[in-house]
């Protein structure tokens, strides 16, 4: 089967050429170029550039998942300029070494080859730490700055924490050589809190919490990333289906991002250019596992039984196999008789017997008891059978008077 010819390459796009589209607008990317400085956005952002800056050393970012943290840390680095060096962890369950590994390749001082098979690649973390503090103090002379953040700290070990306690601790001339932004989900801070994390949490000197979009940010959130992408009068969503994404959302810009792009995608199966509420709850249900109901051309006219009708089709049925069972037991009961007649004057006749004619024998449906024989008919049965004894004379047999006659 040939595919269609917009599908023929698994790298064409979905919607995007129906839609005139550039690019994907609602990728699962932390690109910042899509960053929506929303009002929670805005405060965080504000509140973290103020921190930088001012050469804190940690501050911490917390939110719900998808909230869109990691994307504005993004923002905020390319903000700062050229002179940044950064770092962006994702990887929460690193040990130790491994983390001070990471933030070398990611400044640039090594490469992956060198992590593997270079000298760093079995050092230990008093030589990774050496390492680190001397690059960081090339860079305080050339009024450079490094920044790390750590993504998903929540999941870090207290052991992990700890070393990153440690980092803040390089400093040259009263400025902090390294700069790290904590960020991670809610839980955080209750970690934070606990008697161990003590030293650590006394160090964080900004404490930034984004919240989720509100109803109208969701919409102009939705309309901003269709605009970087290029389709702003190509698509637009009616008044129900914006407040119906922002329901299902609860605001969290990722799952904005999930929603419409499949909503996108069932507009462009039904080459809809207004995205309507019940396109919206389709891509829900779909990202649900639930089945889309199918369209009318799709349904199948079955016949509509009622339940009248359904009990008259069941009696009659009944009735059936009713008279099918009666049937069948007749038939049995002929062919029982048959054989008790026919194969029996077979068998008499080929032993030299001539047996007299039988009567007639009346036969009973299964169940009944078979009835009594009248005077008349039992008067004519031993007629027969006297006048096969005794050579056709019609009179019965005289039964004998005496016990001693019998002999």
């Amino acid at each position: 089967m040939q595919p269609p010819d917009l599908l023929k390459s698994s790298t064409d796009p979905l919607y995007e050429t129906f839609y005139g589209l550039k690019e994907q607008p609602f990728a699962i990317s932390t690109d910042p170029k899509f960053l929506f400085l929303s009002a929670p956005h805005r405060r965080a952002y504000d509140e973290m550039m103020a921190g930088l800056t001012r050469d804190e050393s940690l501050l911490l970012l917390t939110g719900e998942t998808g909230s869109g943290k990691t994307t504005l840390c993004r923002g905020i680095i390319g903000a700062l300029g050229e002179r940044t060096f950064s770092s962006v962890l994702h990887q929460p369950y690193m040990t130790g070494p491994e983390m001070l590994r990471l933030i070398l390749r990611d400044f640039g001082l090594v490469s992956k080859e060198d992590l593997r098979r270079g000298t760093l690649a079995g050092a230990d973390i008093p030589h990774l730490m050496e390492v680190l503090e001397g690059f960081l103090r090339g860079l305080a002379s050339l009024q450079s700055r490094a920044v790390v953040v750590i993504d998903e700290a929540q999941s870090l070990s207290p052991t992990l924490l700890d070393e990153v306690r440690m980092l803040t601790a390089f400093e040259r001339d009263g400025r902090r050589l390294i700069q790290i932004v904590l960020c991670g989900q809610p839980m955080l801070l209750n970690t934070l809190k606990t008697e161990p994390m003590y030293a650590l949490n006394e160090r964080i000197t900004r404490r930034v919490v984004l919240t989720p979009l509100s109803p109208a940010e969701v919409e102009s959130y939705i309309y901003h990333r269709l605009a970087i992408a290029g389709g702003t009068d190509a698509v637009s969503f009616q008044p129900d289906a914006m407040k119906l994404v922002a329901e299902l959302s609860r605001g969290l810009p990722r799952r904005v991002n999930v929603l419409c792009d499949r909503t996108l995608q069932e507009g462009r199966a039904v080459s809809a250019t207004v995205i309507s509420s019940e396109l919206v709850k389709r891509a829900a249900k779909s990202l649900a596992g639930s089945h889309p109901t199918p369209t009318a051309e799709e349904e199948i006219d079955l016949p509509v039984v009622s339940p009248t009708m359904a009990i008259s089709v069941a009696r009659q049925g009944g009735r059936l196999w009713k008279i099918a069972g009666g049937v069948a037991a007749g038939v049995l009961l002929l062919g029982g008789l048959a054989y008790w007649y026919f194969g029996g004057q077979i068998l008499d006749e080929a032993a030299g017997f001539a047996m007299p004619p039988r009567a007639n024998v009346r036969t009973m449906a299964p169940g009944h008891p078979m009835p009594v024989p009248t005077d008349a008919e039992l008067e004519a049965y031993f007629r027969e059978m006297a006048r096969g004894i005794g050579g056709g004379g019609g009179e019965l047999p005289q039964l004998p008077d005496d016990r001693d006659q019998l002999d």
